[in-house]
């Protein structure tokens, strides 16, 4: 057997780092359980991690942190491929807070809620070199990803009167003018001022493409 294959069935040697007694010792019995990984001792900050572990240094180090903490912590002062991949458990999660953990070390950021296999999927990640975002945590980091669209679809309700969403929804289950008049109990005209003015706001310039808006926007559902 090559010395490769030999590191790749090894445990992953995890330390757990936690202020509450019953947080690392929950984290240690986690950690037990799984064949596939080590642990490697536990502490109350990395600090402590780093002084023990100065031979020999863990692979991953599992932080969870107190509401409100202070200070990120890391592993190592400078990064490199020596040194031990951070994940940590946290609620601090705006996007400032995100951005120092990730440029501090961290390699994985997930809630304090996280469940016992997310936890262990994102040791196995950051041991293979990935970085572990949740979709919440990632769209913070990427705030403008959905903003235009929701902003425009926002902008567009208000526009639409009430009247015009129900002419949009008769033209979407394919009604003519007088028979969007008839439901609506208004005139041919009223119902071509309507069209005009929904067009108009949509950017329209037929009824198919008036109905395709509307849809893209959540304004009528077909």
């Amino acid at each position: 057997m090559s010395g490769a294959e030999m590191t790749q069935m090894s445990p992953l040697r995890v330390a757990v780092v936690a202020a509450s007694p019953q947080a690392r010792a929950s984290l240690q019995a986690l950690v037990e359980a799984t064949p596939a990984l080590e642990f490697a001792g536990s502490a109350v900050d990395t600090a402590v991690i780093a002084d023990r572990f100065a031979g020999e240094l863990p692979d991953v180090v599992l932080v969870e942190l107190e509401p409100q903490a202070a200070d990120i912590p890391a592993p190592g002062v400078d990064r490199d491929p020596a040194t031990p991949a951070l994940v940590l458990l946290t609620d601090e999660a705006d996007s400032t807070w995100i951005h120092v953990a990730l440029a501090g070390g961290a390699t994985a950021l997930l809630p304090r809620g996280a469940t016992p296999d997310e936890i262990i999927a994102a040791i196995d990640a950051v041991a293979a070199g990935l970085c572990v975002l949740t979709p919440e945590i990632l769209a913070r980091l990427l705030p403008e990803r959905k903003a235009p669209r929701q902003t425009a679809s926002a902008a567009l309700i208000e526009m639409l009167t009430p009247r015009e969403i129900d002419v949009l929804r008769m033209l979407a289950e394919g009604l003519g003018n007088k028979e969007i008049a008839r439901h609506l109990d208004i005139s041919d005209n009223t119902v071509k001022f309507h069209l005009s003015s929904i067009f108009g706001k949509l950017g329209a310039s037929s009824r198919t493409e008036a109905v395709m808006q509307g849809m893209r926007h959540g304004l009528i559902m077909v």
